[in-house]
């Protein structure tokens, strides 16, 4: 495998470089961003390590423009979990990083063979996933709905949903920004989301939603109450489920559960106790991780929305649900968005909805 590391630490350049080494990977640094990107113009890696701060142009916007040019993964490394550090890691998450991992803090430090099995385990993976080149987003109006969207809106609207349950991955900070921007509140439903996001990151990643939506959002504690209008996120080494009352269920992860938190989790619970009081996104991802989940939430008349895998940066978990028949409907983010404006519309004005008993018809069994 050949790995570009972006840094302007020589210090940590030749650390990274001598683990890479070891393991067999052929290395090629860059001590900028500028410094990589003239690189990248003659030579092609299989992933992008990316540091954070750099003198010029930072890691974020180091990140868009490889992913305007290449279709290549790309790996923030940033100093510490602090969410002051990670402010800038979120967003080149946004831009279309794959992953965020702690860089090691060298040889000595108690926890560097951890970070080092981290750090391999995550290029290993992420070097595997096939990648889009990603345009900057421009505002734009959201696709109109067909007649189809038009009688899910409606019908789910007589259906009163109470709880929205998202599930995103590899690429799933990118569209969950182009989502939750589009979302007009007020919102009268529970927002919870699953995230596959590395230990430590959680709360950085909640104060950055926080600041591209309109959403309070909050990390949860076990039986804690949820409110409509709100995003709520599982804490570190949990998985998120909701009660019929609509408090918090949180479990431990267990060690046969791959992820933490898992969208299969979260659609099947919420799946048990809401049914067609809820409604399921899908987002984009690496693997089959809520599909399942999702297509039972389907199953018991929820309206369940599918990222239209070409907006997807990693289409492995979208196409998942499709392939298992549990989307209802498939779309950008920002249409996602304009359905749900639509139902929570029609819910404030009850006096214009056509009536239905559920979203969408379940998938006939084979």
């Amino acid at each position: 495998m050949r790995v570009l590391i972006v840094d302007d630490s020589p210090v940590l350049r030749l650390l990274l470089r001598a683990v890479l080494e070891n393991a067999g990977y052929a290395v090629h640094e860059a001590d900028s961003g500028e410094q990589a990107l003239t690189l990248l113009q003659t030579y092609t890696p299989d992933i992008v390590t990316m540091d954070v701060h750099m003198p010029g142009i930072d890691g974020y916007e180091t990140t868009a423009r490889i992913l305007e040019r290449y279709a290549l993964p790309v790996v923030v490394l940033t100093a510490s979990a602090n969410v002051h550090d990670t402010a800038t890691a979120m967003r080149a998450l946004a831009a279309g990083a794959l992953a965020i991992v702690e860089k090691p803090r060298g040889l000595s430090a108690p926890d560097f063979d951890t970070r080092i099995d981290e750090l391999l385990r995550t290029l290993r993976s992420m070097s595997q996933v096939k990648v889009v080149r990603r345009h900057r987003p421009a505002l734009s109006s959201p696709a109109s709905g067909t007649e189809s969207t038009l009688e899910l809106v409606e019908q789910t609207a007589a259906a009163a949903p109470q709880v929205v349950a998202i599930a995103a991955s590899a690429g799933g900070p990118a569209a969950l920004k182009s989502l939750l921007q589009s979302l007009r509140p007020p919102q009268p439903w529970v927002l919870i989301l699953a995230q596959h996001i590395a230990a430590g990151f959680m709360p950085s990643f909640g104060n950055w939603l926080a600041s591209v939506c309109a959403l309070p959002v909050q990390i949860v504690e076990d039986a804690q109450a949820l409110l409509p209008g709100r995003l709520y996120l599982p804490p570190d080494g949990t998985q998120l489920g909701i009660t019929a009352t609509l408090r918090v269920r949180l479990e431990a992860t267990s060690a046969e559960q791959r992820f933490s938190p898992s969208a299969d989790y979260l659609f099947h619970a919420v799946a048990r106790q809401f049914g067609k009081r809820a409604i399921g996104i899908q987002l984009s991802g690496m693997g089959r991780d809520g599909a399942e989940g999702l297509a039972e939430l389907r199953r018991r008349g929820a309206l369940t929305l599918v990222q239209e895998p070409g907006s997807a940066l990693i289409d492995s978990m979208p196409r998942a649900a499709i392939a298992l028949q549990a989307a209802c409907q498939v779309l950008p983010p920002e249409a996602i968005a304009a359905v749900l404006n639509s139902i929570a519309v029609r819910i404030a004005s009850p006096q214009v909805v056509a009536g239905g008993s559920q979203s969408c018809t379940p998938p006939q069994k084979s």
